[in-house]
């Protein structure tokens, strides 16, 4: 049943003066505090056959509409109906509780059995609204129901001839909440890697006559919902925390249901909750409901716009909250390979960690198009690189044309390792740090020419040009060598000659 029982007021409505020469035979009924776009219907459940307005009197018998209901074991908790027809009410003087139980299982037996309404405020001249009141006339003296598509509890009152209510006209609302996973803390926003799980939280905050609630959520194509096909579950948790801060956890299938498929309104999932939680809430409780999505690769990397969740809720008779909405923002940064000069150079291959030695390698991905074979291209027609899921791979980051991209990055700091160096080019001694604060790390080019500071820029260097076996310089050297050689030898044979002629 989609609807359960309305936030309906039962009212006790008695028209008429001191029953002594007969009652009036119509009366009002004024609702004040009336909402835009709220549809009021009255049911009499009794009709009155006379009253002593001194004594406080009254005598009442069953409206034949109502006669299978109150024949009901649940109508029986409250009203005995005795041979003659005439009805005494059995659950205690001022009990409110009581009363509000009473009204919702009489409007939920009406909706499910055809009940209709004596007037409504959808037809003609059947209310008559004068700023923020309405007005139903010329009703039959009795006990009514009023029903509020809006759920908001009117209220209770006895008044002759006339009776007026107030129509409390409180609304449930709802707050979006997300969890920025690096604090702990819930809020309207949060920095995340693609491929991380989000913790999303939504609190409905209830309103007096809580009724059919179901609970919408929607999200971008930047997120995958996190559940499981068998049984529909996405739903971590769902707590009900009442006025006074106590907690319970509420129980899947009983108290409540989650639908992930089929929706005409594009959610990504909802939560039905079950009429029996419903007629238990009050006003100032707050459901509060956990779930998570993996943020992916369709993911909008910016530092302006976020990735959004929105959420609201379905209320009363097809009435619905304002949305209220999330945003998870995730980053990109532009490695740029320059020489000394800042001239672009390619050939580089690195590797990204989240330490300055050691610690773990953060892998990444080439992005693809959604058919997972075309790779995507930046503005140069060079590939683009994502940060992989924990089930994925990684592969070196391969620079082209001097600068590559890598995107779906949380804020944080970061290392930057190159594994391969430019042919010619001295490979980098240590790893270069970076780090991410709430924006992209974007290359910036004026005229084509690089504009130092911008991205994360690493350069190279490449020594002078070394001695080589053979080159002109080795041959003087040798032909020098040579010469010596030769005098050396041409002295030594002089010098035996003469020391032979001295002999």
């Amino acid at each position: 049943m989609k609807r359960i029982i309305s936030i309906a007021i039962l009212f006790v409505l008695t028209f008429s003066l001191v029953v002594t020469s007969g009652a009036a035979e119509v009366g009002t009924i004024t609702i004040n505090g009336i909402s835009e776009g709220t549809v009021y219907e009255i049911y009499q459940i009794l009709d009155l056959e006379s009253y002593d307005n001194t004594t406080g009197a009254y005598s009442y018998k069953v409206n034949s509409a109502w006669t299978a209901f109150l024949a009901t074991d649940d109508a029986k908790n409250y009203i005995t109906v005795d041979d003659a027809g005439y009805v005494t009410w059995i659950a205690g003087d001022n009990n409110d509780a009581a009363t509000a139980e009473f009204a919702q299982k009489a409007l939920a037996y009406a909706k499910d059995n055809g009940i209709d309404p004596v007037k409504s405020s959808e037809n003609d001249g059947e209310f008559v609204i004068t700023g923020t009141s309405g007005i139903f006339s010329d009703l039959a003296l009795g006990w009514y129901l009023i029903d509020s598509s809006a759920g908001a509890l009117c209220g209770l009152t006895t008044t002759n001839p006339n009776a007026s209510v107030n129509a409390k006209n409180h609304v449930p609302t709802i707050d979006k909440q997300v969890q920025e996973d690096l604090t702990g803390m819930w809020g309207d926003k949060n920095t995340a890697d693609i491929g991380q799980t989000v913790n999303f939280m939504s609190i409905i905050h209830v309103a007096a006559g809580a009724e059919n609630y179901v609970l919408h959520d929607k999200m971008s194509e930047g997120f995958t919902f996190v559940h499981d096909v068998d049984d529909g579950r996405g739903v971590t948790e769902i707590k009900l925390v009442n006025s006074l801060g106590e907690e319970s956890t509420l129980a899947i299938g009983t108290d409540y249901t989650v639908k992930v498929f089929d929706f005409a309104d594009d959610c990504t999932f909802e939560v039905i909750f079950s009429d029996e939680l419903v007629a238990t809430l009050k006003a100032n409780d707050r459901i509060l409901v956990y779930y998570n999505a993996m943020l992916n690769r369709n993911a909008i990397v910016s530092a302006t716009e976020g990735n959004p969740n929105e959420s609201w809720l379905e209320y009363g008779e097809e009435h619905y909250t304002t949305h209220d909405q999330t945003n998870t923002f995730t980053f990109s940064i532009d490695i740029v390979k320059t020489d000394s000069a800042n001239k672009l150079i390619d050939g580089a291959e690195f590797k990204i960690y989240d330490a300055a030695t050691g610690g773990n390698e953060i892998a990444v991905v080439p992005l693809m198009e959604s058919d997972d074979v075309t790779p995507v291209l930046d503005d140069n027609g060079n590939p683009v690189y994502r940060r992989a899921r924990a089930d994925e791979v990684g592969v070196s980051i391969k620079v082209i044309d001097g600068t590559v991209t890598v995107v779906g990055f949380d804020n944080g700091i970061y290392y930057l390792e190159e594994t391969v160096a430019p042919a010619g080019y001295n490979k980098l001694t240590a790893r270069k740090e970076f780090t991410i604060a709430d924006a992209n790390l974007d290359a910036v080019f004026n005229d084509g020419i690089y504009s130092t500071g911008s991205g994360v820029h690493v350069v190279n260097k490449t020594g002078s040009m070394l001695p080589e076996t053979g080159a002109g310089g080795t041959i003087a050297f040798i032909a020098i060598g040579v010469v010596a050689v030769l005098g050396t030898g041409v002295l030594l044979v002089t010098k035996k000659r003469m020391s032979m002629i001295g002999d």
